[in-house]
């Protein structure tokens, strides 16, 4: 029995080490991960679809056009961070427990999305 405390306490620790360190990463993607399309033709190029993995990696394409841009993604404050590889930040406002996306694509920190500079997307998947 004394073998076994030994190999389980360790264990344990690490176990509770790990949720520590996850906990510490933010807040969870799991409800917003799915596949979104932009409810209307953007810059006359047709639908966005927006990929968002569970693993924090994300796609961003113009369907119509075959073009995709890969981003990173987070959420904080309630909020869907994309980052690019260069370092470019578009903020995304979920609504409807994340069936609805509003991405501000102004390049300003600022609350809402004003509708003129907004592109909204729909969960499909």
């Amino acid at each position: 029995m004394n073998h076994f405390r030994r190999k389980l306490f360790p264990a344990i620790g690490l176990a509770t080490l790990f949720a520590l360190i996850l906990a510490s990463c933010g807040e969870s993607r799991q409800p917003f991960v799915g596949t979104y399309k932009s409810d209307e033709i953007v810059a006359g190029k047709g639908h966005i679809q927006l990929t968002l993995k569970d693993t924090g990696e994300a796609e961003w394409s113009w369907v119509e056009e075959g073009r995709t841009a890969k981003f990173k993604w987070r959420v904080q404050d309630g909020r869907i961070w994309l980052y690019t590889k260069e370092g470019a930040i578009v903020i995304v406002t979920p609504s409807q427990d994340g069936q609805h996306l509003s991405a501000d694509m102004t390049g300003d920190w600022q609350e809402g999305c004003p509708t003129d500079k907004c592109i909204s997307f729909t969960r499909h998947k």
